[in-house]
Parts: structure tokens; sequence; C-alpha cells
């Protein structure tokens, strides 16, 4: 490269810089520990009618339920709005009581990604709760204008109700994707939080090229994919606003922000994920997860494929290199079962046990978005499937739908019985 394409190159980087400034003065704002700023920006949200934290949680369930059938997609059915509810349930009885967890769901889905967790959480002895954010489980079309502080802003104070002076329970976060990066900066900032459950934590997106220009971008281009798309999954969105990314991308520079003033992970936390996700830098989690995660009741799972001579390849790291990096309190296991038709694990995967009715072994949805036209069709109109992450290879031709369970999901209840020092678990109903 020449010294004049260098300056070139350096003077397009300045004016995306001052462009996306001033388009969007919150890029520059650090508001991480800053509650009283992350409150007044879901004023937004309020104005709107979105349920926020002014009233006790069936109230507030009600509210969203109220809120989303009056502007839910036409596609979504009473079930389907059902789905996307806030929930709390209460600890099993017969089991030792051992707290409280608060579950945050991910970019573009919806607190119906923690059902079966929520399962097992309560057969353990924890009430839960999972909150529903700004802006989801609804349309896409309310994502176009959310704002990341007011996630964040709803989390907090959801967390300081259960972690009023009056109630003496231990409080636990978990986080899925997006989530899992808002639990991670509510527990630097709140040394009461007990633990913390991660998975898929998205703490760096691998699109992050993308990403930080997506301030600008989304003056001039609202949508991904130019517009509105099919919209067949009832949790999540496949239409994918601008914003989105840009909001997600500024949480994760509010993290960066917070890691760099030295910020440290002491509580005991379990970290699951899939070498082959196509959404997180994973290599970025292990870094962090190495430096900043502390507590010696720490671990991080990590799923990866064992590639054998004459398989098809993998999209992210394999079984073979995790091992070879592994550190302590590092766990690979093979994301591959192949009688299963299994090519590995997806980053929406792990959340789900292999009865999910909707996305388990026998679940009727099947998730094709995320490749090319010609092989999202081909996956549609297939009979018969491969499961894997997204761009994963077919061995034989035969399409590959995206992964949408853990078959390894007794083994991680396992590890987190152990990261927890959980005992005995009780059978329970599972959620509506």
């Amino acid at each position: 490269m020449t010294g004049f394409e260098v300056i070139v190159r350096r003077a397009w980087r300045l004016l995306l810089i001052a462009a996306m400034v001033m388009f969007n003065p919150v890029a520059c704002r650090v508001v991480a520990s800053d509650v009283s700023a992350v409150v007044d920006s879901s004023a937004s949200a309020s104005q709107r009618g979105f349920p926020l934290h002014n009233e006790r949680f069936p109230a507030y369930r009600e509210h969203a339920r109220a809120y989303i059938t009056e502007r839910a997609m036409p596609s979504r059915s009473p079930m389907d709005i059902n789905q996307n509810l806030p929930f709390e349930r209460a600890a099993a009885p017969g089991v030792a009581y051992r707290g409280r967890f608060l579950l945050l769901h991910g970019l573009n889905d919806s607190p119906a990604v923690w059902h079966d967790l929520a399962d097992a959480l309560v057969a353990r002895g924890f009430d839960v709760r999972a909150i529903l954010f700004d802006g989801h489980g609804s349309t896409p079309a309310e994502m176009l204008d959310v704002q990341w502080e007011s996630w964040l802003a709803s989390a907090r104070l959801w967390l300081d109700d259960w972690l009023d002076p009056g109630n003496d329970a231990a409080v636990y976060l978990g986080g899925f994707s997006m989530g899992g990066v808002i639990a991670t900066l509510l527990a630097l900032d709140e040394p009461d939080v007990d633990g913390l459950l991660l998975v898929s934590p998205a703490y760096r997106s691998s699109l992050n090229r993308w990403l930080r220009f997506s301030g600008v971008y989304k003056q001039i281009r609202p949508w991904v994919f130019g517009g509105m798309i099919l919209e067949d999954n009832p949790i999540k969105y496949n239409s994918i606003p601008v914003n989105s990314g840009w909001q997600f991308y500024q949480l994760t520079r509010a993290l960066a922000r917070r890691w760099r003033d030295d910020g440290r992970i002491e509580q005991p936390a379990l970290l699951v994920m899939s070498s082959e996700d196509s959404v997180v830098d994973t290599r970025y989690t292990r870094r962090l997860f190495r430096k900043r995660f502390t507590n010696p009741e720490r671990l991080m799972l990590t799923y990866a494929p064992d590639v054998g001579e004459g398989d098809s390849p993998a999209v992210g790291d394999t079984y073979a290199i995790v091992q070879q990096a592994i550190g302590a309190r590092e766990e690979v296991r093979d994301s591959r079962r192949l009688d299963m038709r299994v090519l590995g694990q997806s980053h929406l995967s792990l959340s789900n046990a292999p009865a999910n009715p909707l996305f388990g072994k026998s679940g009727r949805v099947l998730v094709c978005n995320g490749n090319e036209y010609p092989v999202f069709m081909a996956c549609m109109r297939a009979r018969e499937h491969w499961f894997g992450a997204q761009h994963t290879p077919s061995p034989d031709g035969v399409p590959v739908a995206r992964m949408t369970w853990n078959p390894d999901w007794e083994h991680v209840l396992k590890r987190f019985d152990e990261v927890f020092n959980v005992g005995e678990a009780a059978p329970v109903e599972p959620l509506e």
C-alpha cells in the first residue's frame, strides 16, 4: 500500500467516525455505570406504552401481553404471543431453596429462549424471572427506534427489585447472547450478584468490522435485507433492522470500556458456547474468560466438532484446536452427533433441551435462514436434513438446517450443578 493510499484510508475513517458522532451522539457517551443516564434513555419506550418496571410482575406480564397483542405480526397466533411474554416461576417445593435467577434474552428474540433452562432452575430450587426487552416480541419494525440503554435500564431495575435490602435471598443472572453482555455489565457494577449463567454470550461479534459503521448506514438503509422478510419463527425475528446491529455494537463497546477499567467477574460463572457460532467471536470470549473471570468456581464449556479424516469441514475451530489450547477451568465437548445427523452446534441451539416442542429433536420449527437464497430454499423444500451451525457444509449434498437443540443437555446441567453447588433436583411441570 502506497503512502497516498494510507492517507486516503485514514481520512475516510475519520470522516466515518465524524458522521457516526454527528448522527449518533450516544456513541461517545460512557454510561455503563451511570444508572440515572440509562434510566432516562428508556423514556421513549415508556412513551410508546412498552411495559417497564413500574408494576408488580403479574401486572407487568399482562401489560406486555396487551402491548404485544396490539402490535404483533399477523403471522403470530395467540399461542405465539404467549411464548414471547415475560414469565416468572417459583422454586419447586421439596428441594433446598437456593435463590433467584433473573434471565435476560438476546437480540431479536424473546424470553422464550429461557423456557427449558428455567425448568431446570426451578427444579433446582431457584425462583426465576425472564423479562422482555424493548422492541422485542412483537414485530421487527419496533427495533427501528430502540436504544440499548433502555435494555440495560430494564435489567438494572428488575435486578434492583430482587436486591432490595428486605430480601436476603441469593440473586443470580442468566444471559443468552446479548443478554450475556447485559448480565456481565450488571455483575461488574453490582458485587451483590451471586453468580452468572451465560449461554452463547455475545461479547464481541464476528461482524464487528461492519457493525461499527451501522450507525451511519442505518440513516441510509434501515433494513439489512431491504425490508421485512418471511417471519416464520414464533419467538425470534428473521428481519433485521440495521439499528439492531448498531445498538448491540454500542452495548458491547460499553462493556469493553468496563473491561479496560480493570473489570473482573469475581462471582461463580458458567459459560456455554459453540466454536462454530456464526454470531460471536468465540476466541475473544475465551481470552476474556482466562483474563477477567477469577472465581475458582468458574467453567467455560465449549462445543466444537471432532472432525475426522474425510469428514465435512468445520466452520469454526475444531475440537482438536480448542483442546490444544485449553486452559484452566475449561472443557471442550464434541458438538457432532452423526447418528442424529448433527454436524455441529449453533448460536441458538445451546439453550434448548431435546424435548423442546418448538426447537427440540422432534420440534415443529425448522430454521433455514442465515444462508444464501438458493441454499435457504433448498433447505425449506427438503424432507431430510443435516443440522449444524450457519454455513456448515453438507457432507453429501443434503441441505443443512440450523441446529436448534443440544443433545448434550444433561451434561450442561451437570456442570451447572457443580459450578453452583446444587444438590438433588425435583421434577417440575414444563412452562406453558
